[in-house]
C-alpha cells in the first residue's frame, strides 16, 4: 500500500487486489507462523491499516484456535469491499465458512476468527490498544513517522501487549534487470518521496525496518526480522505495470528535472515487461517483536 500512496494513488482497491498474490509470495512464512503460534487462544489482535483484509486472509489458514481480530481502516470503501473478498476467499478454502452478523465469524477446520471492522483515521494518533494481545500491519509500517512508531511501541509495552507483527515494510533499493543508467537516479528520488509526510508525520519510508526495530527494542521488546522481497515481472504483470508507473510518478514529483528522461525509461520498461524480459526486485522486510 505504501508504494501506491507514494504514487498519489491512495489505497486503491485494484492495487490491493493485484499486490495480494505478490505479498503472499514475499511474506516470510516462518515469521508469520511463529507470530500466530505465540498468540493466546481467544487472543485479540488489532490490525492497523487493514485495507480489504489481505493480511487476515494470509493468517487464517495457519490459525490453531480462536482469535478476535479488530481491523482498523480509514477508507470506508475498502471496508465495504472486504466482506465480499472474505466470502470469495472462504469459497476456495476447504472447510472454511463465513457467518455474517454484528461481527463476522470465520470458521475453519482448526481455527476460528471473530472479525470486527472499525473505520479509524490513524493519522489522528495511535489508537486505543487496551486489552489487545498483539498489533499487526502489512505494507503499512513505512507510512508513519518515527514519533508515531515510538509512541505506538511505548503504548503497546505499557499495556502489556505480547507481540507486534509488521510485514512488508519497504526497504530502499529496487533492482532492475536488465539494468539501465537511470535506475539509480530514479530510485534515490523515489526513496526520498517515500519519506514525505503520508499523514502521520515524515514517513519512515525505506528506513521502516530499522526505525520500528529501534522503537520496539527501546520499549522492551525482542525483535526478529526477515526479508520479504517482491519478485516483479511477467508473473505479476498488472502489479508490475502499476508499480512502474507509480514509481516514476513519485520520482518525478520529488525531482521534476527527471521528467524528460523518465518518460522514455518507463516506456522501455513497459515494453520489456510485455516481452517478458523485465525483472524487478522490490525489497521489503518483515518484523516480529515480542516480550517474554
Amino acid at each position: 500500500m505504501a508504494e501506491a500512496m507514494a504514487a498519489g494513488a491512495g489505497f486503491d482497491a485494484d492495487w490491493l487486489r493485484w499486490r495480494e498474490p505478490a505479498d503472499a509470495d514475499a511474506r516470510d512464512p516462518d515469521l508469520l507462523r511463529d507470530w500466530l503460534a505465540g498468540l493466546p487462544d481467544g487472543g485479540r489482535v488489532v490490525e492497523l491499516g487493514a485495507g480489504t483484509g489481505a493480511l487476515l486472509r494470509a493468517c487464517l489458514p495457519h490459525l490453531r484456535g480462536a482469535v478476535h481480530w479488530q481491523a482498523l481502516e480509514a477508507d470506508a470503501g475498502l471496508i465495504a469491499r472486504a466482506e465480499g473478498r472474505l466470502h470469495s476467499w472462504a469459497g476456495t478454502q476447504p472447510g472454511w465458512a463465513v457467518e455474517d452478523g454484528v461481527s463476522t465469524t470465520l470458521r475453519g477446520p482448526v481455527g476460528r476468527c471473530v472479525l470486527d471492522w472499525r473505520c479509524t483515521d490513524l493519522a489522528a494518533g495511535v489508537p486505543d490498544l487496551e486489552g489487545a494481545d498483539a498489533i499487526a500491519a502489512s505494507a503499512w509500517g513505512d507510512l508513519v513517522s518515527w514519533r508515531w512508531a515510538a509512541r505506538c511501541a511505548a503504548q503497546a509495552a505499557a499495556g502489556g501487549m505480547r507481540s507486534v507483527y509488521l510485514a512488508l515494510n519497504l526497504v530502499d533499493g529496487a533492482a532492475f534487470a536488465p539494468a539501465d543508467p537511470l535506475d539509480g537516479v530514479l530510485d534515490r528520488a523515489f526513496a526520498a518521496h517515500m519519506r514525505r509526510d503520508k499523514g502521520c508525520g515524515p514517513a519512515l519510508g525505506g528506513a521502516a525496518a530499522p526505525g520500528w526495530s529501534l522503537a520496539l527494542s527501546r520499549a522492551g521488546y525482542r525483535v526478529r526480522g526477515a526479508s520479504s522481497r517482491w519478485a516483479l515481472g511477467p508473473a505479476h504483470p498488472l502489479l508490475t505495470a502499476a508499480w512502474l508507473e507509480g514509481y516514476v510518478r513519485a520520482a518525478c514529483e520529488q525531482a521534476p528535472p527527471l521528467r524528460a528522461s523518465a518518460g522514455p525509461w518507463l516506456r522501455a520498461r513497459l515494453a520489456q515487461l510485455a516481452r517478458g524480459t523485465l525483472r524487478v526486485a522490490v525489497n521489503h522486510a518483515d518484523l516480529l517483536a515480542w516480550r517474554d
